[in-house]
């Protein structure tokens, strides 16, 4: 048997090589003492540059930073109220048949997300996380709360920022002190998110063009034919496709074994090709080409070539459902999210007794409202990709 290396090998050998070659470069040049700690499949750095960064930041119009941590502040009650809801909407419509429900499911490459999308999250992670991070901690200096380190930091391959600020002095800090520096990260996020929406909304045509193909089987019709991923349907036998609808409504017309003529946008060019279906393993009297569709495709405003426009697209995109997504359920009442300590520190003054049972309990019911989501998702949806 000929071995293959498939994409998915590619991207877990890049990612070995990249973990060795990093280990040894700081065993080399002892990069600990430049505050990059590396173990094999984690890294850490700590740097005082980002700590004096994100005091000059805060210094600059304290005014219009206090106007913005308070407008924060309220905003994260609001996605935190909203989080719960969507939760709960979502718990009842499994459990009753009054709507569609939505798969919630935590993000594992491989299996709830497909490998091809891991540098757009990545990239996404990136800039979700630095900006959180550094709200957190530009909020912090501003209210005169020291931050003890701050940094970026590598597990495998996931990404990730951190702003640690002193916690007892943390712990001394007014209530509306506290609130407003964890409020200050979900806020950012859903400005990003927001502000990532009006690029997207600007840099691509709002009309659709025809229907990417977001996956091409190995050796299936398509394949056969010559076509890629980010390559786009626009016609089947001179019908235009405009929404992945247009070409579901047609194939399901077609019979296996048919020939069927393809317009597809390929390399920045229209080209036909005639490709014969095959049958679909899971019901052999439906027609298949061999392809995974994603969205309608929206052509670029810039000039931009198809495949680099293809792939600004999705790296906004995957910012914008990041940003949107860490905003809404970072407010969730469970640790160790900051909507955790949000609601906490508002109610503890309410609490005369026991308010580390009742700490346990707002997390007991957070968490259990979340798990409920993501166990019935699994035995409904099974670990299918989300996107």
């Amino acid at each position: 048997m000929a071995f293959t290396l498939t994409p998915e090998l590619t991207f877990l050998l890049g990612v070995a090589v990249f973990w060795i070659v990093l280990y040894v470069l700081a065993y080399v040049f002892h990069l600990n003492k430049r505050g990059l700690d590396v173990k094999l499949g984690y890294f850490m750095f700590k740097s005082k540059a980002l700590n004096s960064f994100l005091g000059r930041v805060a210094n600059k119009r304290r005014t219009l930073w206090l106007v913005l941590s308070n407008i924060s502040l309220a905003s994260s009650i609001g996605l935190m109220v909203f989080s719960i809801y969507l939760l709960t909407n979502n718990l009842l419509r499994f459990i009753f048949p009054i709507g569609l429900v939505t798969q919630v499911s935590p993000i594992i490459p491989g299996l709830t997300i497909s490998l091809y999308w891991l540098p757009y999250f990545f990239l996404a992670v990136g800039i979700i996380g630095l900006s959180h991070e550094f709200a957190h901690g530009i909020i912090a200096r501003l209210e005169g709360v020291p931050v003890l380190s701050t940094g970026v930091l590598t597990f495998l391959v996931f990404f990730g920022a951190f702003v640690e600020p002193d916690e007892k002095e943390f712990e001394k800090a007014s209530l509306l002190s506290r609130l407003r520096m964890l409020a200050a990260g979900s806020s950012i996020n859903l400005v990003t998110a927001l502000l990532v929406a009006l690029l997207l909304s600007g840099l691509f045509v709002p009309s659709s063009a025809g229907v990417l193909i977001q996956e091409v089987a190995p050796n299936g019709p398509a394949d056969i034919a010559g076509l890629r991923q980010w390559d786009v349907i626009k016609a089947i036998d001179g019908n235009p496709i405009y929404v992945p609808q247009n070409f579901s409504d047609y194939m399901s017309k077609v019979t296996p074994g048919t020939t069927i003529v393809l317009t597809v946008l390929h390399g920045n060019r229209e080209i036909t090709r005639d490709i014969k279906t095959e049958p679909s393993p899971n019901n052999s009297s439906r027609a298949i080409l061999g392809i995974v569709l994603g969205s309608s495709y929206r052509p670029n405003t810039l000039g931009l070539d198809q495949y680099t426009g293809v792939n600004l697209f999705w790296a906004l995109f995957w910012i914008y459902l990041l940003g949107i997504n860490v905003a809404i359920f970072n407010m969730l009442p469970a640790f160790p999210f900051d909507g955790e300590k949000v609601l906490y520190y508002a109610l503890a003054s309410y609490v005369k007794k026991r308010k580390r049972e009742f700490r346990w309990t707002l997390n007991i019911l957070a968490w259990g409202l979340f798990v409920l989501n993501i166990a019935l998702s699994f035995l409904i949806f099974g670990l299918r990709p989300l996107i």
